[in-house]
This record gives C-alpha cells, structure tokens and sequence, in this order.
C-alpha cells in the first residue's frame, strides 16, 4: 500500500500533437483537428520520473510502457503500465516520507488515487507489482484536454492546454465531490530553452492546484506546440519534489 507516487505519474501519459490557433473562446473547450499522427494506434511513449533525494536511483529500477491504444470520436486512449519490485517500493516510501503513516491511512489514500486515474493495482507478484491505467484525452492540433477528473465524462473536459494561450490563462473544473482544480499559464517561452532530450524547445508552463488533496500542494506540466506534453513535476506536501520527463517516441524519431 506504498505505491502513491506510481499513481500520481498516471498524470505523466503523454499527449503530443502539432499547433495552429484555437478559436474556441470558452477555456474547457477545444476546436482542431484530432487525426494527427501522433495519436494514432500504436504510438509509443516513455516516462522518465525522479525525486529529489533519490540518491540510490530506485526509480531506475521502474519499468513502464505506455502506449495509444485507440482513438475514435477525436478521444485518444493512452494505456499505461508501471512494473516494480517490493524493495524498491519500500525505498521510496521512505523517500516520500511515508513509512510512518498508519496501514489504514496509506490505504485511503492510495484508494483515492486509484479511484481517480480509475488505476489498478496487482501486488500479487512482488518482484512485478503493477500498476496500470487507461486514461482518456482529447488530443488535437491545438491543444489537450483530459477527463481524468470528470471520472471519464467526455462531455466534462478539462483543458490542460491551449498552445496559442498568453500567459495567466486560467482553465477550471469542479468534480462530483465539489473539489476544485485550477490550471493557469504560469510562462511561455520565447526562446528555446527546455530540454527534451538532446534538444532544446519552446514550452508553456502550466500549473495546476487542487483542494484537500492528500499528499500533492501542486502539478507543473510543461507543453510544446510540436511535441505536446513533454514533462511533469509535482510538489509534495513535506517540501518533496518529484518530476518526469515524457518522451514522444512516434515524434522524435521521424
């Protein structure tokens, strides 16, 4: 029950499509087209996470695969799998910070993520404990959506990001338990200054906060216009920081 922080990556399953202007003036509603090649079937990604006080590189030790597994009526699928053995879940609950709360308490708050990113998790094999998901998104030319929080409502969409946004664009949702999430343009590169992998890119910064939540203070992604979402970090309450960097495979490589 020490598995929180493979949930949250949940929120790392990478979305990346190619830009033009949106014309659409309501924040949670996104125009554009959605047959783009990164979204096809089949389309591969990686997740590259780390904490910060992971002197040991237990994260090196996690195996994901995370791939687009459909695409209809302009929602994408993104199947993800994380796979990790007990002793490396062990080392990180104590990096997190965790090794002291109650079993009852780990629990609950492992359910509420499990219960969010509609996630399972098979523990029956200890040295392959898995974590896996199926997360939904609307992937177009100019922007992402998800439905994580509207528990899979397509009508309920949640803009993670407009790439023509100006900074302190703010989009929000309120989901079925009345909890609010707010995610607004923090910054807007002008210049190449983000790293993704041996290149630099262009990004918006986007930053997410979220009411009574159990271990997370706030969500930063990073957006490009061509690769989509390329990067997460998420500040833990106990001043612990954890990242990912998302790599678009289908992109990168042609």
């Amino acid at each position: 029950m020490k598995k929180y922080f493979l949930a949250i990556l949940v929120l790392g399953l990478a979305f990346a499509s190619s830009c033009t202007d949106d014309n659409s003036t309501n924040p949670n509603e996104l125009d554009g087209n959605t047959n783009i090649p990164v979204s096809e079937v089949g389309s591969e990604f990686g997740v590259y996470p780390k904490i910060e006080g992971d002197n040991s590189g237990v994260l090196n030790n996690l195996r994901d695969s995370v791939v687009v597994t459909k695409r209809e009526n302009g929602v994408t699928t993104v199947s993800a799998q994380f796979v990790i053995d007990e002793a490396s879940v062990l080392k990180l609950d104590t990096i997190l910070g965790l090794q002291d709360l109650s079993k009852d308490l780990k629990k609950e708050i492992l359910d509420e993520y499990l219960s969010r990113f509609n996630a399972q998790l098979d523990t029956t094999d200890k040295q392959n404990i898995t974590l896996t998901a199926d997360l939904m998104g609307k992937i177009t030319d100019k922007g992402i959506q998800d439905y994580v929080y509207s528990g899979g409502d397509t009508d309920r969409p949640f803009t993670l990001v407009k790439y023509d946004a100006s900074v302190g664009d703010t989009y929000s949702f309120t989901d079925d338990e009345g909890n609010t999430f707010t995610r607004k343009v923090v910054s807007k590169s002008t210049d190449d200054d983000y790293q993704l992998g041996f290149m630099l890119i262009k990004v918006l910064k986007i930053e997410e906060t979220q009411e009574n939540d159990p271990l997370v203070d706030k969500i930063t992604y990073y957006a490009n216009h061509k690769f989509g979402l390329v990067g997460i970090e998420i500040d833990m309450k106990g001043d612990i920081k954890a990242s990912s960097t998302i790599m678009p495979w289908a992109l990168l490589v042609n």
